[in-house]
């Protein structure tokens, strides 16, 4: 039985179909990479899965169970949580107590333990240990994306989605963030990861899928989606370059 499973799921927005029909796996460990450029889909797929958008038809099962229509809450506490686009740093408070906002969902655990989670995470993300005690809104964006993800896996989550985690990043910061998704799926947490820089999202993936106006147009393995044309094309400076 697969994790997670979206089973031709549509999504609306007025008359406008944002997702339509998209049907993906993510199995127990794996990283698998979301694809598309701006407006395919990518975010509202995410966004139906975390509960924020209600899909019109279709379905998504976790661990065999169906989750269409439960509060995003009760969705994080099954096991589900996310990382937004645009970080979504709470300005007013400090690094530490943006991360342990992440343990909300966490019933029954006291703040001592909470603390000492969150003081946890800055040995995964060492670069933001300094800023501790700062204000979220005196980092820097690659920071921020670090308090944002120490923040999802506060949520102890058994999946884990990340939208565009490279958004506005300097490359020697977005290849500091995808080494840090990296390390995340070694230590068990399995990761839906919405990306528009291809390369730096198919290599930490298991598998990807591609969306284009809101259709699943291909999936395979990052050496099978790299040796197609179309993609190659699409991705690496325009299909004119393929031609």
């Amino acid at each position: 039985m697969s994790l997670l499973e979206l089973k031709s799921i549509v999504v609306r927005y007025g008359e406008i179909e944002a997702v339509d029909g998209v049907s993906l796996v993510v199995e127990a460990g794996e990283v698998v990479t979301l694809l598309g450029s701006n407006g395919a889909g990518k975010s509202t797929t995410l966004r139906a899965i975390s509960g924020l958008a209600k899909p019109a038809s279709g379905d998504i099962l976790l661990e065999g169970q169906s989750i269409v229509g439960l509060r995003p809450e009760e969705i994080v506490r099954r096991g589900i949580a996310q990382v937004p686009e645009g970080r979504r740093v709470f300005p007013g408070l400090s690094v530490r107590e943006n991360i342990m906002l992440g343990a909300s969902n966490r019933r029954g655990l006291k703040k001592s333990e909470i603390r000492r989670e969150a003081d946890e995470m800055f040995d995964l993300f060492p670069d933001i240990r300094r800023f501790a005690d700062a204000l979220g809104w005196t980092l820097s964006g690659g920071q921020q994306q670090m308090v944002a993800v120490a923040r999802g896996l506060m949520a102890k989550p058994r999946i884990l989605l990340l939208d565009e985690p490279s958004l506005g990043l300097a490359p020697v910061i977005v290849q500091a963030v995808f080494a840090i998704i990296a390390e995340i799926r070694r230590r068990g947490t399995t990761v839906l990861l919405v990306e528009q820089n291809a390369r730096m999202g198919l290599s930490v993936a298991d598998r990807g899928y591609v969306l284009e106006t809101g259709k699943l147009v291909l999936s395979g393995t990052p050496t099978q989606l790299w040796s197609n044309e179309e993609i190659r094309a699409a991705y690496l400076g325009g299909r004119a370059a393929v031609a």
